[in-house]
């Protein structure tokens, strides 16, 4: 066990306080005599005492029920006390108190991780997120997925593989609204995959430090699971796409509501066909009048050259023009994982919602819709491809294809209608 120090003749338990919470906790490293000479002994000791420390962590980060650390404060006790008895008694009160005001589960996690029979999941959690070495978005999701598996359990003992097929099914169901909080909708399929295999990740983890049982694994996904996608907010088949006319009725929306970036956004994405993400970082240096080149996207094949349609070029002249921080859209800030497009996003899901459309249609449905009228257009499936930065969808093509040339594409993308003039209104097709 690493959390113990011998001083002189005697054992202590330690713990190093995260920088995050130090301020809280008001120590730098937590450390109390196990007041013995035998290091086994020591351990022994020590497990619950860190269990506790690790509890306090988490409670000052807003990530645990107050009752755990009492439940290990109290096993704590359990081992150490001479009169194990009577600390039962006491623990058996406290249990009943919580079953009486917080329910039933919470009086039995506390009463099983009080007296020693169950692990609980909480104080394991921080050393499994410390040691993940992902891409730090990567890292946030797993989090987030695992804690909600760490609330529903609560201790190694309560997951069982019956136990995470009821639990995917509370997944699948969703919450109903109450008391002014809105209702959160079913998992969908992809999620319930997600949740699991990260689940199976800190299932793992407490395997190789010996808190699970190493010939078990609860965490596979169930059959019945696939049936979530019917609820899902993409559901089969993905996002789905704008009509011509509902694009239009975005860009007016925006223009509408004062939002010349957003709206600048909106008509770079329904002429080129690109990702948000790619036109977010599209650079002025890598621009002009005639390409947008992106050299910034989530596949190879999404680094490509886009002629720049007959409806952009005065946008993008103007955004060029008055560039304060090199980039085509300026004045995006970056959220912690460098991506400039989150908080745009949301104000075009805000627009979005605001003109009643679903949940499935989102800004990458403008991407369909731009690849739907091209295919209405008679352009072909490679063309498409190399425009809107797709994989070749033939392998002759896609291994040996050095692309289309920029005038091809050019010639292709003009086949979507010119930009709807002000003399237009919301309703109206991109169609010529």
């Amino acid at each position: 066990m690493t959390n113990i120090e011998r001083r002189r003749n005697t054992w202590y338990a330690t713990l190093h306080v995260p920088k995050d919470v130090q301020h809280i906790i008001g120590k730098a490293k937590l450390f109390e005599t196990l007041k013995t000479t035998d290091k086994r002994v020591a351990e022994t000791r020590a497990a619950p005492l860190v269990a506790k420390w690790k509890a306090r962590i988490a409670a000052a980060r807003g990530q645990s029920d107050s009752f755990l650390e009492d439940a290990l404060i109290w096993r704590g006790e359990m081992q150490t006390n001479p009169v194990p008895e009577a600390v039962h008694e006491h623990i058996e009160e406290r249990a009943k108190e919580l079953a009486r005001t917080k329910g039933g589960q919470d009086g039995r996690i506390f009463y099983a991780v009080a007296i020693g029979a169950q692990e609980p999941l909480l104080p394991h959690f921080e050393d499994w997120a410390a040691q993940l070495t992902l891409a730090p978005k990567t890292i946030d999701q797993m989090k987030k997925d695992v804690r909600l598996m760490v609330k529903h359990f609560g201790t190694v003992e309560n997951i069982t593989a019956q136990g995470v097929r009821d639990w995917v099914r509370v997944l699948m169901r969703g919450t109903p609204a109450s008391q002014g909080m809105a209702a959160k909708p079913g998992a969908s399929e992809s999620s319930i995959k997600r949740i699991v295999s990260f689940s199976r990740n800190f299932w793992g983890y407490l395997q190789e430090i010996e808190k699970a049982p190493g010939e078990i694994q609860p965490f596979v996904v169930p059959s019945f699971s696939k049936k979530a996608s019917s609820n899902s907010a993409t559901g089969k088949g993905g996002w789905e796409a704008f009509q011509p006319m509902e694009v239009v009725t975005l860009l007016h929306g925006a223009i509408e509501k004062g939002d010349q970036e957003l709206a600048d956004l909106i008509k770079l994405g329904m002429y080129s066909g690109a990702r948000i993400e790619e036109l977010c970082a599209l650079k002025v240096e890598n621009c002009t009048s005639e390409v947008l080149s992106i050299t910034d996207s989530k596949t190879v094949a999404g680094i490509r050259q886009v002629p720049v349609h007959s409806a952009l070029v005065e946008v993008v002249d103007r955004l060029m023009g008055t560039s304060q921080d090199g980039y085509l859209l300026s004045g995006l800030t970056f959220n912690k994982y460098g991506d400039r497009s989150n908080a745009i996003g949301k104000r075009f899901g805000r627009l979005k919602q605001s003109l009643g459309f679903p949940a499935k249609k989102v800004f990458h449905s403008i991407r369909k819709t731009v690849v739907t009228l091209l295919e209405d257009a008679g352009v072909s499936e490679n063309l498409t491809a190399d425009i809107v930065g797709h994989e070749k969808p033939r392998i002759t093509y896609g291994l040996y294809s050095g692309g289309h040339s920029l005038l091809s594409m050019k010639e292709a993308i003009e086949k979507i209608s010119a930009e709807p003039g002000e003399s237009r209104r919301p309703g109206e097709s991109l169609r010529h």
